[in-house]
């Protein structure tokens, strides 16, 4: 029977793309597995990537599954540090896992797809093809000088990261970073930045004179 044929369909294949994301947001282009968003951030390209890395499954339909941080970055006391290679097939086999249960729920834990990272949304949109040359503007913007996108962008995303890490530590900057915000309209400074860095910056500014 068709209903049962379509019941037997696995949660995955609602997935059409993954993304990574580290501190620069230098890897802009969809992938196709989770192993390759998990290799961006071990690779020797990600900024910071214990610090801000997550990874992201774009879902048919507009929707989005931020995967728990804790399933591939290792927190041990203070320090963080993404898995090693040597645990990647574990950790897949884990995403996957949680990837299914989750997307198996009848309230699933999925957000619009438009706020997580929304100025990137359309060029992921356009580039489900992993193999897809990627747009003049994202080459021209991996390409561009570091004190050049400090000049256009002031204050940056490390200025900000810097000043959330004096105001609060590493730790708790880390989740203050990717929890949402009241002050961002709900959302996390991670997403609040793309838009609004200043105003992510002024709020990491009052935590320091007591006002945030």
């Amino acid at each position: 029977m068709p209903s049962d044929h379509t019941h037997q369909h696995d949660p995955l294949e609602r997935i059409f793309a993954y993304r990574a994301f580290d501190l620069r947001d230098r890897f802009p282009q969809p992938l196709e597995t989770v192993r390759q968003a998990l290799e961006c951030l071990q690779s020797d390209n990600a900024y910071l990537p214990d610090m801000s890395g997550e990874i992201v499954a774009y879902l048919r339909g507009g929707r989005a599954v931020p995967i728990p941080e804790h399933l591939f970055i290792r927190q041990v006391g203070n320090s963080a540090s993404v898995v090693p290679k040597s645990e990647n097939d574990r950790v897949c086999n884990a995403v996957d896992t949680w990837l299914r249960e989750t997307l198996s729920r009848e309230n699933e834990d999925t957000v619009n797809a438009s706020t997580v990272r929304p100025s990137r949304l359309n060029i992921l949109l356009d580039q489900c093809d992993p193999n897809a040359p990627e747009p003049d503007d994202i080459q021209a913007w991996q390409h561009m000088g570091e004190v050049g996108r400090e000049i256009i962008e002031a204050p940056g995303r490390e200025d900000i990261w810097d000043a959330a890490v004096k105001a609060m530590g590493e730790v708790n900057a880390r989740r203050w970073m990717k929890t949402s915000n009241p002050k961002l309209n709900g959302k996390s400074p991670n997403v609040g930045i793309e838009k609004e860095p200043m105003r992510v910056y002024e709020l990491v500014l009052q935590m320091n004179t007591g006002a945030g």
